[in-house]
């Protein structure tokens, strides 16, 4: 492998490496958010189980229930992550020599969205 090479692999792979640190970051906010989510559905349940009408319930979860833009946009951002995260993988395994039918069948995609992210990774990257 010429020098050039070897330090664009090596550029891929630290990019890929701070995606999947930002994926993980990601995961970790919504997995809270989807805690705090299912917390306050189950003390909403609680509550009209007891026959409190919903707008009583929802004075008596201070608030919990408006946070359902909280997880829209987390779920959002762990999306966005997730394909970043898609995009650095693609753009390391052809640096370092993959080829497109291999990386589809190894991930369980076809050969026409492999070549789709290739192609966006590339624009990305370049």
């Amino acid at each position: 492998m010429s020098a050039h090479l070897l330090q664009l692999v090596s550029q891929k792979h630290q990019h890929l490496v701070r995606q999947i640190s930002a994926l993980t970051e990601a995961t970790n906010n919504l997995e809270a958010v989807l805690v705090r989510n299912k917390r306050a559905i189950n003390d909403l349940a609680a509550h009209v189980e007891q026959g409190e009408s919903v707008l009583e319930a929802f004075d008596e979860l201070d608030g919990a229930m408006r946070h359902q833009r909280g997880l829209a946009q987390t779920l959002d951002e762990f999306v966005v992550a997730r394909h970043q995260v898609r995009l650095a993988v693609f753009a390391l395994a052809i640096a370092q020599g993959a080829s497109l039918s291999e990386l589809a069948r190894r991930l369980g995609i076809s050969r026409q969205l492999a070549s789709r992210v290739a192609a966006e990774a590339e624009d990305t990257s370049a």
